[in-house]
């Protein structure tokens, strides 16, 4: 292979093209890449660099190395022994949104250090609430968050409801240790706020010392790796998008309809993010059949009508009915207002309470 053939090679290989690489600080990345070159006569197993120089290394090692072989065969007589070393490339981390990464540095980000102890479930998470559950074989552990505002409301409800409690330190932090009944070792755990929220453990291990030792587990941990723990179910922010346009992929939506709010970035479970979608629409359908009902547009009413009827066949809720009950739910009022079964209202009026009941805006 020739020089021209080699840098064709090269040029191919760089996914970044020329003026991005240019802008990249590759010379410490080079030094180190050379350093390696001229004191490695065998393979070995390479140590993990730091993340800053893992950066440059990755761009060096992608779309520099040619500055680099260029060195080595100015340093090294041609029929030198040492073949010259060509990293691999390292990708770089995720970029995720803006808004995640507010959202997840205001809370402490913890895992349990045991890796018999999986995530199974996530629920939406902001800056001051979440809640994810932790599994392992047929036991769970709890872990919320709540806002920091009602931090005594939440403590005082617990030592009322507890048999007992008392002061543990974990994470560095002191926070009560709460017994809930004599005859079972339902525990719970608080830590006081840190930021905007606080953190609450729960689960019935079997034992106290049990709990005790999933407590001593807890890590805190970095955003990526964070994430990186995540469920294949829960939709990370940069797949929200993605995901909600599939989600409505068949789903029915009045005109006008604004999908904007649906894009909201954050870690989500899929079933939550279903809802959101499911609930934005049929609530939506709801209150075109409520304002049209009121007005006598029998035509708008109609519309409404045939659109709920029609979710009995959104895939989305298809796809949900087997974890939780807010299909169901859409559905009900989707007969309701058809006068297929009698309203579960007091009243008898079709539909009434679907704000509350479907969580509408």
């Amino acid at each position: 292979m020739n020089d021209r053939e080699l840098d064709q090679l090269i040029a191919r290989a760089n996914p970044f093209g020329d003026d991005t690489v240019r802008q990249l600080p590759t010379a410490d990345a080079e030094s180190d890449l050379l350093e390696d070159i001229l004191t490695t006569t065998e393979p070995a197993t390479r140590l993990r660099p730091t993340r800053r120089r893992r950066i440059a290394i990755g761009a060096a090692a992608a779309v520099g190395v040619a500055a680099a072989v260029g060195v080595v065969g100015a340093v090294l007589p041609k029929d030198s022994p040492v073949a010259p070393y060509v990293a691999p490339f390292v990708a770089p981390q995720p970029a995720y949104a803006a808004e995640l990464v507010a959202v997840a540095e205001a809370n402490d980000r913890i895992l349990i250090d045991d890796p018999a102890w999986k995530i199974t479930q996530v629920d939406e998470f902001t800056k001051d609430t979440g809640d994810m559950t932790f599994s392992k074989g047929d036991q769970t552990f709890q872990l919320k968050w709540f806002p920091a505002k009602e931090f005594k409301d939440y403590y005082n409800d617990r030592v009322t409801g507890s048999v007992e409690h008392s002061e543990v330190q974990v994470l560095g932090q002191k926070g009560t240790l709460f017994r809930y009944a004599k005859e079972n070792f339902d525990s719970a755990f608080m830590l006081p706020p840190r930021g905007p929220s606080f953190v609450e453990t729960r689960a019935d291990l079997g034992s106290l010392e049990a709990y005790r030792d999933v407590l001593g587990k807890l890590k805190k941990v970095d955003v990526n790796t964070w994430l990186a723990a995540m469920p294949e179910e829960v939709v990370k922010p940069e797949k929200v998008r993605a995901a909600v346009d599939s989600m409505l992929a068949g789903v029915a939506v009045p005109k006008g309809f604004n999908k904007k709010p649906l894009y909201k970035e954050t870690v989500i479970a899929r079933y939550h993010l279903g809802a959101r979608v499911t609930t934005a629409a049929s609530c939506a359908w709801l209150d075109q059949w409520t304002a049209a009902t009121k007005s006598g547009d029998k035509a708008k009413a109609a519309e409404a009508v045939q659109a709920m009827q029609g979710s009995k066949k959104w895939k989305i809720l298809q796809e949900m009915k087997a974890e939780g009950d807010m299909p169901e739910m859409i559905w009900q009022y989707a007969d309701e207002i058809a006068g297929k079964v009698k309203p579960e209202s007091k009243s008898g009026h079709p539909a009434e309470g679907y704000k509350d009941g479907l969580g509408c805006r």
